[in-house]
């Protein structure tokens, strides 16, 4: 079964991406869709935190393993910064920490370009962790709740949306979202340790429920190279408890992705 990881962060560490490379070998992950963190500078990183140029070097390094995503923040970022990436090869974009809502029409013009130019964005949706840099980077949570999401799918259809963490803790707008819009996808995403292991397979039969929604989940890490054996072992045996057959299984590991990028 061959398999991408949609979902991944760089980090700016010594070998980090020699050390990915060889677990992706182990696990027989072909390609992973890789970005940086979209942190200002002073964040609790310091220096080991990854940017877009980052990205770019592995991407260069490693061509047939590496889909960059290139970061952007919604209130700061510009149509033309989302033009320069798609002109260094970034296939996709990556989005976290808006000054405003998702769903705020001051957006639409960079909605539009990133449409436009056919690359899916991925969205963190949900809680996100916090940092020494909240207050001055104004980060607020509920700016990223998935529904915050609903006006942007329907008013850009084209627009591949990737929804991170299922929207954590707002699982069912999240689920919803993959229901009724056919360009949203979700991503299971997050620590061995954290909330997808917490649940039961039943919690996710009661929120797939519809023909084919299974579909639209998308296997995504969000975890460093020595944690992917584990985020890999905890999709697989839940896609097994929930009885998913060997196609469905296909599309979300790789064949979703493949399709969207053509691969």
């Amino acid at each position: 079964m061959s398999v991408i990881d949609m979902h991944h962060h760089i980090l700016n560490v010594p070998n980090y991406m020699e050390s990915l490379i060889k677990q992706m070998d182990e696990i027989g992950i072909e390609r992973v869709c890789l970005s940086g963190l979209g942190l200002p500078s002073d964040n609790w990183l310091g220096d080991l935190s990854p940017t877009n140029e980052d990205v770019r070097k592995a991407m260069k390094e490693y061509p047939d393993r590496v889909i960059g995503f290139g970061v952007i923040r919604l209130g700061e970022s510009t149509v033309e910064d989302v033009e320069r990436l798609y002109t260094q090869g970034f296939r996709g974009i990556k989005t976290t920490r808006p000054l405003h809502n998702y769903d705020d029409p001051r957006y639409d013009p960079i909605y539009a370009k990133i449409e436009e130019l056919g690359m899916p964005v991925l969205f963190h949706t949900g809680f996100i962790l916090q940092t020494k840099v909240d207050q001055q980077d104004d980060v607020s949570s509920a700016r990223m709740r998935p529904v915050m999401l609903d006006r942007v799918a329907r008013s850009f259809p084209n627009l591949i949306m990737f929804i991170a963490h299922l929207g954590m803790p707002w699982h069912e707008e999240a689920a919803m979202m993959a229901r009724f819009h056919p360009n949203a996808y979700v991503d299971l995403s997050g620590s061995p340790m954290g909330w997808r292991n917490r649940k039961s397979p039943s919690f996710f039969q009661d929120l797939f429920y519809w023909e084919g929604a299974f579909e639209k989940i998308l296997f995504g890490s969000d975890v460093h190279y020595d944690d992917l054996q584990s985020s890999y072992n905890d999709h697989k045996k839940l896609f097994e408890l929930l009885n998913l057959d060997e196609t469905t299984q296909q599309r979300i590991f790789s064949e979703n992705m493949k399709a969207i990028l053509n691969l």
